[in-house]
């Protein structure tokens, strides 16, 4: 999954892998984790959604992914992306 959104003036890209679980942000190049791969709950996990946030400078952005409830390794995700509780971009995506 690859997502980018321009705030204020300022590039940043989501990348999820989908075989390690990894996901980061990068702010006009600069990368930071939100979910590390050495992380046991990125991989086993009971719940279909999990919520994140990230902040960047004074903006905070919520990302709430969904998982299918089988085989959820082979199928889409679900993603939104949220600034100050409206939905700026949605993707389904591995």
């Amino acid at each position: 999954m690859k997502v980018s959104i321009i705030i204020k003036n300022k590039k940043v890209e989501f990348k999820r892998n989908w075989f390690t679980g990894s996901f980061t942000y990068s702010v006009n190049g600069f990368k930071n984790n939100i979910e590390s791969i050495f992380n046991y709950k990125t991989h086993f996990s009971t719940n279909l959604s999990k919520f994140y946030e990230v902040k960047i400078e004074e903006i905070i952005i919520n990302i709430v992914k969904t998982r299918p409830l089988f085989f959820a390794g082979l199928r889409p995700h679900n993603y939104k992306f949220y600034i100050e509780n409206s939905l700026i971009k949605e993707i389904e995506s591995l």
